[in-house]
């Protein structure tokens, strides 16, 4: 019987590396997919401002144009107001900046679980004090597909494929965790000094059940910060810039 079980386990070790190196197959060639990114987003609420309940609207468009931005407060009974600018990605909020030379000229939408803190550096909250939260409106906000393709070059290199930059970007791949880590350094901007740090894009992917297709888990930006000597600081991640994939695209091989 102990006999047995020696055999037996002398069988299992090499059975549970051929089930281990499976799962940790490079990937090799091409692979292409579908990413789906908001282009137009609705953030609803309110604001309880000298006893008045105003409704509260924030909208954010990706355009050709450029990132634009608009806030419409609607007063019981009144007309509209209605205030047009533009936003970027700030260091963990959507930075809104108007200037039309009304206060505030910056504004932030600020993550707080499901929900959305729209604030100010001056401070916005309604008359008993509480936050102005907003909720995003899934019936009026849009996202859009987008081709995303990844083409593995050796153990090392790859070039990516995707979102606005329609370009092959070369980058580096390796294993963690069981995932396949791929990241690629953006070029700076025209005009933009070469010496500073520009965006990365981090993407993480698995091997699907059925191992001949990669699925795309999160991908996440990476980006320089300004402190406020003005000096550069190293690049972290900005939750605005992060993208997980509860039903995570699959890219496959071509």
């Amino acid at each position: 019987m102990l006999a047995e079980v020696k055999i037996l386990r002398l069988f299992a070790i090499p059975i549970l590396l051929v089930f281990a190196s499976c799962g940790m197959e490079d990937p090799q060639g091409s692979y292409k997919g579908y990413i789906k990114d908001w282009v137009y987003e609705v953030f609803e609420g309110t604001l309880t401002e000298g006893g008045t309940t105003n409704g509260l609207q924030v909208v954010l468009r990706q355009t050709p144009e450029g990132m634009l931005a608009e806030i419409k407060l609607s007063p019981p009974g009144k007309e509209d107001i209605l205030r047009m600018g533009k936003w970027e990605v700030g260091d963990g909020e959507r930075v809104l900046r108007f200037s039309d030379g009304k206060s505030p000229s910056e504004c932030f939408l600020i993550k707080r679980g499901a929900r959305f803190a729209f604030q100010s550096k001056e401070g916005i909250t309604n008359d008993d004090g509480s936050l102005v939260l907003l909720m995003r409106n899934e019936g009026l906000s849009r996202k859009e597909s987008f081709p995303f393709s990844l083409n593995f070059i050796d153990s090392e290199e790859v070039f990516v494929r995707g979102g606005g930059d329609m370009s092959d970007l070369k980058g580096e791949w390796k294993w963690a965790d069981g995932r396949v880590v791929v990241v690629v350094e953006l070029p700076p901007e025209e005009g933009a000094d070469t010496e500073e740090s520009s965006e990365s894009y981090k993407y993480f992917l698995r091997w699907s059940d059925s191992g001949s297709e990669l699925e795309l888990e999160k991908m996440v930006v990476l980006r320089p910060f300004t402190k406020k000597d003005g000096a550069k600081t190293k690049k972290r991640q900005s939750w605005m810039s992060s993208l997980i994939f509860p039903d995570p695209p699959k890219l496959k091989p071509s």
